[in-house]
């Protein structure tokens, strides 16, 4: 019998840079939900799933772990354990590395389970970021052994200042497991060792305050001695419900994922994640960062917010808004500065007891200034001070 997909959402590394009041940072999360799940031939499951992980990150590493378990009315469960790590050297380079063991059951794979290991390069160059991925597992299932590996590449595209993100993606995937293959309806036509499989999906996105939606598009075809089609789709949506929560709701069909062994499936479902509010971290940042994985190499992050007390940066890879409220007498003059516009001031407007100013800054490092009545600038409270060119202070902002 295939692997019943596990449908929790999954915890993608944000990148290290975005602890930036402090040199090191660490989260956790727990996230529940369910779904209806049907595989090709097999009828509409009902499935519940519980998983939870840490992720910590410190200068320009960051690693995480992560485990769900997914349980369906028919009481086939299957487990994931994953250990993610994330590189970024400089601003525009960057490697992630993720390691996975799915399983029917609670067990580490042993008759039934997959065993894999995936790795992501990805480049930035202005408003474009290129990638290229491969990976590697290998499935065993009710005593066969089966192996798959993938190669990919992928470009996407920042519209609106990353408001709006188009993302593309083709991949090539080979692969030995018939039950896999054939469950999707890709079957072989002549004798061959392997089946052989090329995908394009493409993706948009669009994300404003805490709400984020995206839209995948997927189309799959045998190549060679490997005969039969398949399509897939995905709607996501995302909500910020406060600093600790976040709704997520899905629908569409899946792939067959050669290289993790997981089954095509239809499915619909919704979770919640739940992150804990401590006390010291709750002021710099309270919200883990989560993809939604679907179609293979496609994938959304969403970032960390930062809360302090003069400013909210809500961001996601490649675009951030921040607010800026700076609380001074009714007849101030309270002006902003930002790198971003060559220093030059702006006067914020008054909204009752504050001033406040809303920014929408693209990917890069960026720093903000405020001053008060012609006094010094100085770094708004909640973002890492710095010197700026002018003699005085400026918080830095960094956007993924």
């Amino acid at each position: 019998m295939l692997m019943l997909p596990a449908l929790a959402l999954l915890v993608f590394i944000s990148s290290p840079l975005l602890a930036q009041s402090a040199p090191s940072r660490s989260l956790a999360w727990l996230d529940v939900g369910g779904a209806q799940v049907r595989q090709p031939t097999s009828t509409t499951r009902t499935a519940a799933s519980l998983g939870a992980g840490l992720w910590y990150s410190r200068h320009r590493v960051a690693v995480a772990g992560e485990g769900n378990v997914t349980i369906a009315r028919d009481s086939i469960s299957a487990a994931q354990y994953i250990v993610r790590a994330s590189l970024l050297p400089v601003a525009w380079s960057r490697t992630d590395i993720d390691v996975s063991a799915t399983t029917n059951g609670i067990v580490l794979p042993g008759s039934n389970g997959n065993r894999s290991v995936m790795l992501r390069q990805s480049w930035r160059v202005r408003a474009m970021e290129l990638s290229g991925s491969v990976g590697a597992g290998r499935t065993s299932r009710l005593r066969n052994a089966s192996s798959g590996h993938a190669f990919g590449a992928g470009a996407e595209w920042q519209l609106q200042n990353g408001q709006w993100r188009v993302g593309t993606s083709l991949q090539r995937s080979y692969s030995d497991d018939y039950q896999l293959m054939e469950a999707s309806g890709i079957a072989l036509g002549r004798i061959a060792p392997r089946y052989t499989l090329d995908d394009v999906n493409a993706q948009l996105s669009w994300q404003r305050g805490p709400l984020w939606i995206n839209a995948q598009r997927g189309w799959r075809r045998g190549v060679g001695a490997s005969v039969g089609n398949a399509n897939g789709f995905n709607v996501s949506a995302a909500i910020a419900m406060s600093t600790t929560t976040t709704l997520i709701v899905q629908t569409g069909e899946q792939f067959a994922d050669v290289v993790r062994g997981v089954p095509q499936a239809r499915y619909t479902g919704v979770a919640m994640r739940w992150n804990p509010a401590r006390a010291r971290v709750l002021r710099t940042a309270v919200r883990t960062s989560g993809d939604t994985r679907t179609a293979p190499g496609v994938s959304v992050v969403l970032v960390p917010d930062v809360r302090g007390d003069e400013v909210l940066l809500q961001r996601t890879e490649g675009v951030g808004t921040i607010t800026i409220s700076i609380a001074a007498p009714p007849q101030a003059v309270v002006e902003l500065a930002t790198s971003q516009n060559d220093w030059q001031p702006v006067r914020l407007a008054q909204r009752g007891e504050l001033f406040v100013q809303q920014l929408t800054l693209p990917a890069g490092a960026h720093r903000i200034a405020v001053r008060v009545n012609g006094g010094p600038w100085r770094a708004p409270r909640g973002l890492a001070p710095v010197n700026d060119d002018f003699g005085g202070k400026a918080g830095v902002v960094v956007i993924p």
